[in-house]
């Protein structure tokens, strides 16, 4: 998605502008590797200006400029450390945030970018919009590498709002998502490519919105080629939920006949009675998600809410504490524990967790676009 960005980035931090003769040491280092770096010399640019940084290790621009010709050069160790330092002096420049995890991205470092793009996240994607997009799709990539499938979807339906329009680049990130495997584009096996791009292209002309018939066809077409693959059933079945609900019902519930152990699936029917008013149905999906994962935030939240609506109010609270611990920064959970409180008679408790479910709703609205 990126182009080269030494030139874009320099319209984003000012140059130095200094004039050449009789100069101080820095002031000279400074002046030569920004004429090195106009004639397009980027080996010596870059050694220029390490030297000038090592006079001046405070010179934003030094950093801002050395980072960019490292990421051209394909030097990713040297510019995710050129873009920390940056990021330590500057620590409300987006832009420095984001190259550094794309840095950390191209090391393999996915915990690293996690953090550094996570930060991006934080700060609304507060940055031009190509980078913007950049740094919503490798946050994407990240989350699929790592596990976070349904936050890379969330991500990514966001970034195909933006851009207006599914890419090749954001179909393949959609279906490894909808596959939850945690790959990244080049590690897709060559047996798995065609399922991926199908998924994708599927998932992604839904999120693109407008054309619901086409999504519809291209899921049926990929069932038709992938019958026994629980996680086409799954996706479909959650986009048949808004255009045909008992259709959709029935999609989740193939997912299960084919994988009896798929925990999104299980959540995903325990929250489809509830919201039906059917908690004792939702029930025993929600115990055997939390079973199964009890690592799983999601699959707390929903044992929580059925156990709160069956009347099994200490049991609701013990799953909804799990689940803020697990996820403290989820909204539905607080909401869910402030009302267990208050069916408990424990005021203060109830008033910190509406509290805390107003602090994460509106840090999650300000990741929005």
């Amino acid at each position: 998605m990126l182009v080269r960005i030494a030139a874009l980035l320099t319209l984003i931090m000012p140059t130095s502008g200094q004039s050449s003769g009789q100069a101080p040491p820095f002031e000279d280092l400074a002046h030569r590797a920004e004429v090195a770096r106009d004639a397009k010399r980027l080996d010596d640019a870059l050694t220029l200006y390490k030297r000038a940084l090592k006079l001046k290790p405070g010179w934003e621009d030094g950093w801002w400029n050395a980072g960019s010709i490292a990421y051209d050069l394909d030097k990713y160790m040297e510019c995710a450390s050129e873009f920390r330092r940056l990021a330590a002096l500057k620590p409300d420049l987006a832009p420095a945030w984001t190259l550094e995890g794309l840095c950390e991205y191209h090391l393999r470092d996915y915990d690293a970018a996690l953090r550094s793009l996570t930060q991006v996240q934080r700060m609304g994607f507060q940055e031009n919009l190509e980078l913007s997009c950049a740094a919503r799709l490798h946050l994407a990539l990240v989350f699929n590498k790592l596990g976070y499938f349904e936050k890379a979807i969330v991500l990514l339906y966001r970034l195909i709002s933006i851009e207006g329009k599914k890419t090749s680049e954001i179909i393949v990130a959609v279906g490894i998502a909808g596959l939850r495997k945690p790959w990244i584009p080049p590690e897709v096996p060559e047996s798995n490519q065609d399922k991926v791009l199908k998924l994708g292209d599927a998932m992604a002309t839904f999120m693109e919105g407008g054309n619901t018939k086409d999504a519809f066809d291209k899921f049926e077409a990929g069932l038709r080629d992938y019958p026994k693959e629980p996680d086409f059933h799954y996706r479909f079945g959650a986009f048949l939920l808004e255009q045909d609900p008992d259709r959709g019902i029935e999609e989740i519930k193939k997912t299960l006949d084919l994988e009896p152990g798929h925990v999104p699936a299980l959540v995903a029917l325990a929250r489809i009675y509830l919201k039906r008013d059917e908690a004792q149905t939702a029930l025993p999906y929600a115990e055997k998600a939390v079973k199964l994962s009890p690592g799983d935030f999601t699959a707390h939240v929903a044992l929580g809410q059925a156990l709160l609506a069956t009347g099994d109010v200490a049991g609701a609270a013990r799953e909804l504490e799990s689940s803020v611990k697990l996820a403290p920064a989820t909204p539905a959970a607080h909401y869910s524990l402030a009302q267990a409180y208050a069916k408990m008679g424990r005021k203060a408790d109830a008033a910190r967790e509406r509290e805390a479910f107003e602090h994460a709703r509106q840090a999650v609205d300000a990741t929005r676009p």
